[in-house]
């Protein structure tokens, strides 16, 4: 069971791998062309998402290995979102609500997906050793 695991994990990590590398391969694209050419709107537009296409690939590779997991990787998992999606669906909404009455300092929202991949991953990492000193 856990050479089949880890077998997973390394599948799983060498394909993540490559689309954060599609990623930053296509962010350069989309900074030199921005940065050496005159686009039209079109082509403005199709660069500007370039990036958001090895996003949903990674998705959809987290989601699959999600599926593979065992129930209490799941379940961690499982918890570790529903953390994450109320500090960060709290905190843009305190924002937003601040932003309404007082001028506070802008915020790009690009940054939210990286955000909740660091939440995500920071919270996974205390259940886990929550649930390790509690064994």
């Amino acid at each position: 069971m856990m050479s089949v695991q880890t077998g997973l994990q390394k599948s799983f990590t060498i394909r993540f791998m490559l689309s954060i590398l599609a990623f930053l391969l296509f962010l350069a694209i989309q900074t030199f062309a921005f940065e050496l050419y005159e686009l039209s709107m079109a082509m403005t537009l199709g660069f500007a998402l370039l990036p958001v296409l090895p996003l949903i690939w990674s998705f959809f590779i987290y989601r699959n290995y999600y599926l593979l997991m065992d129930e209490y990787l799941q379940k961690l998992t499982g918890e570790s979102f529903l953390w994450t999606t109320g500090i960060v669906g709290f905190m843009t909404f305190s924002y937003g609500m601040l932003s309404m009455k007082m001028p506070v300092p802008e915020f790009n929202i690009a940054f939210i997906l990286p955000i909740i991949f660091g939440c995500h991953s920071l919270i996974v990492q205390l259940l886990l050793a929550v649930d390790n000193c509690e064994k």
